[in-house]
């Protein structure tokens, strides 16, 4: 008696599963370390063999040697990597607007470890991270994520498409929306700083006996926490948008518009 094995489904199985784990891995939401990695990996496998059905069969490289698989593994790799990094950048931004924040606002000195990173970032940072998921979450953005990878499964078959040069300059050239992200969110909290700073001048002017050094700090922190208290509703949602708008973006540029 015999086993034979389908090495055909086999190999384009395990090379769909590389493909959804590298998303996960490097995309939002399913790469933060509260969801274990073992989750990560089921959750791949079984996309990947409910999706089995959908895409045809694709059949080992003639000389199966480790350079043949690993070349096939890093083609696959490759694809979920730069559709998973592009939609992440939004996050990015949402940290470097903490640090704006925070740097304007004299809140500059609460650091705190980022156990997705594992650097050192201010708290309003990781704060703006969390509710920047939150919103994530609410515009399902982990949905169009996998729907994305599924349409990446027809604009790159199993084992044969792999993103252009011009496709992989797009996600590069992404990484921008960083700053822009950054400044035009923080643009308020900059403004709002820039008046506070003329009105403690001009009352030290008026009243030359405070101390301005230690009124300046109370009156940052204090003007920051009012912002973030009084703009929590139209910053979630202009987060909302943002993350909205870099899905688009990060699926037109990986796999061209489709």
């Amino acid at each position: 008696m015999s086993l034979e094995l389908p090495i055909d489904s086999l190999w384009t199985f395990l090379l769909a599963t590389i493909r959804l784990l590298a998303l996960m891995l490097t995309g939002p939401l399913f790469s933060q370390p509260a969801i274990p990695v073992r989750f990560s990996v089921g959750l791949a496998c079984a996309i990947a063999w409910i999706g089995m059905n959908q895409w045809p069969a694709v059949p080992p490289p003639p000389d199966f040697g480790a350079l043949e698989v690993g070349i096939a593994a890093s083609r696959e790799m490759l694809i979920g990597i730069s559709l998973g990094f592009a939609v992440g950048l939004a996050f990015s931004g949402f940290a470097l607007l903490g640090e704006f924040t925070s740097i304007q606002g004299g809140l500059g000195a609460a650091t705190v470890l980022d156990p997705t990173s594992g650097a050192y970032y201010v708290v309003v940072s990781s704060l703006l991270q969390l509710v920047g998921l939150a919103a994530f979450l609410a515009i399902d953005g982990h949905h169009s994520m996998l729907r994305a990878i599924a349409l990446s499964f027809q604009e790159f078959p199993i084992g044969a498409g792999f993103p252009s040069a011009v496709h992989l300059g797009q996600v590069a050239a992404m990484g921008s929306i960083i700053f822009e992200v950054a400044v035009r969110l923080a643009a308020p909290v900059t403004a709002a700083m820039l008046i506070s700073n003329v009105a403690v001048g001009m009352l030290g002017r008026a009243i030359p006996q405070l101390n301005l050094m230690a009124l300046q700090l109370p009156a940052h922190v204090g003007v920051t926490l009012l912002l973030l208290g009084l703009g929590a509703a139209p910053l979630t949602q202009a987060m909302a948008d943002t993350l909205r708008s870099v899905t688009q973006q990060a699926v037109s540029a990986v796999l061209g518009g489709g």
